[in-house]
């Protein structure tokens, strides 16, 4: 019988940030450090225009003291004025904005006038006729059943919706209810932000501790946290029901839960450049400003001759754990992998067969190109967040 993999949240202070991880039988597979104050994803401010660059189409847009944002004016040709304004977008402009991505590297935030209200099982689109449903529900009928109801939510309204993982199990008049307490948000931000002061926030995106974590809430889960407010936040959130996870205060002040859980030595772990792997090989892991190489070498492991079938297996064992630092290291962009060289097509077919179905397990969009003909794989992921290595970094001014 094979034994359920435990799943465990763990919510701590790190370096006067909170550090958010995930754990799969103790081991991290995701880890994430977040500064107290910083910009949450679905914020919405009354920003100031700083500058228009007409060459690259984009608006920068300073929506807090010294915080200032990309705003595309290619993708939003519609701008939110908080105060009278003729012709096109200038500086000095006050406009309604919302935080669409935070800063990764050296880029500012995102910032756009397509208003979204996330729910517990929708997305709520403000002036944006569309009606979506996530494609992770398979269900033929639930999906025209989720069409229709989206349809007829929608129908008197200049409005639209996405539907998320959760509605397929959710009853329709829950989910009626939910896009009527989002269509009242809404409303009330769009009558009011044009009396607020410029640097206001309109609306502050629902503390969601998980929301960089990217598990579903569920029975099987356990949250554990040392932090009462967020122990406080999360029973307000999840509430006792039979589908909710467990979720639990630590309150051992003199051994801390970054010590129970050896967090650091995870860390350290996860920002080494080597990562060996039980058969005795390693990988070498470099992102640079353009991209990410990662080579496969054969280091201690016993290799008496040159063994085809031992070089596939080590590419296989190499390229699990390939997958799962790109996840616990949140990297992104283009990465390069350097496997060990084989000769035979078929063991290469493997090879990326077994690649591409270890990417599809990545909660966020992970895709195996190909082999060029120099024998190294080409992989892309969607940029959702900075690095860990960058979110230490950052973590260490705060000492």
């Amino acid at each position: 019988m094979i034994q359920k993999m435990s799943k465990e949240v763990i919510i701590t202070h790190y370096k006067k940030q909170y550090l958010i991880a995930l754990l799969n039988d103790g081991k991290a597979a995701e880890i994430f450090i977040k500064a107290p104050d910083a910009l949450e994803i679905g914020d919405i401010y009354i920003g100031k225009v700083q500058n228009i660059v007409e060459n690259i189409q984009a608006a920068f847009v300073e929506i807090s003291p010294g915080i200032i944002g990309y705003y595309s004016l290619k993708a939003n040709p519609d701008h939110l004025f908080a105060r009278p304004s003729k012709g096109k977008l200038k500086a000095g402009d006050e406009i309604l904005v919302q935080v669409e991505r935070g800063s990764i590297k050296s880029k500012a935030p995102v910032l756009t006038s397509k208003i979204q209200l996330t729910g517990d099982n929708m997305v709520f689109l403000g002036n944006q006729k569309f009606i979506g449903i996530s494609k992770k529900i398979n269900e033929k009928d639930r999906r025209t059943e989720l069409k229709k109801l989206g349809q007829v939510l929608t129908h008197k309204s200049n409005t639209g919706i996405i539907f998320r993982t959760n509605s397929a199990k959710t009853a329709n008049q829950c989910l009626s209810d939910e896009y009527a307490a989002l269509l009242v948000d809404y409303n009330n931000i769009m009558s009011t932000f044009c009396s607020r002061i410029c640097f206001s926030k309109v609306y502050s995106a629902a503390s969601d501790w998980l929301k960089y974590v990217h598990t579903l809430p569920e029975s099987s889960l356990r949250i554990l946290t040392d932090i009462p407010e967020v122990y406080e936040n999360l029973g307000n959130r999840y509430g006792n029901g039979p589908d909710a996870p467990c979720c639990q205060l630590y309150k051992d002040e003199e051994y801390p839960l970054v010590k129970l859980k050896s967090m650091e030595t995870q860390l350290g772990r996860a920002l080494s450049k080597n990562v060996w792997l039980k058969s005795g090989a390693s990988l070498v892991i470099e992102p640079t400003e353009a991209l990410t190489a990662i080579d496969v070498n054969t280091s201690k492991a016993e290799i008496h001759k040159k063994n085809e079938e031992i070089f596939l297996q080590i590419n296989l064992e190499a390229a699990a754990e390939i997958c799962r630092q790109i996840r616990l290291r949140n990297l992104s962009g283009m990465i390069i992998v350097d496997f060990i060289n084989l000769s035979s097509k078929k063991a290469e077919e493997q090879l990326m067969t077994e690649l591409r179905k270890l990417s599809r397990q990545d909660p966020v969009q992970l895709n195996v190109i190909d082999m060029t003909p120099l024998g190294l794989v080409e992989m892309t992921r969607k940029r959702t967040y900075r690095p860990l290595y960058e979110q230490i970094k950052e973590a260490e001014t705060f000492e």
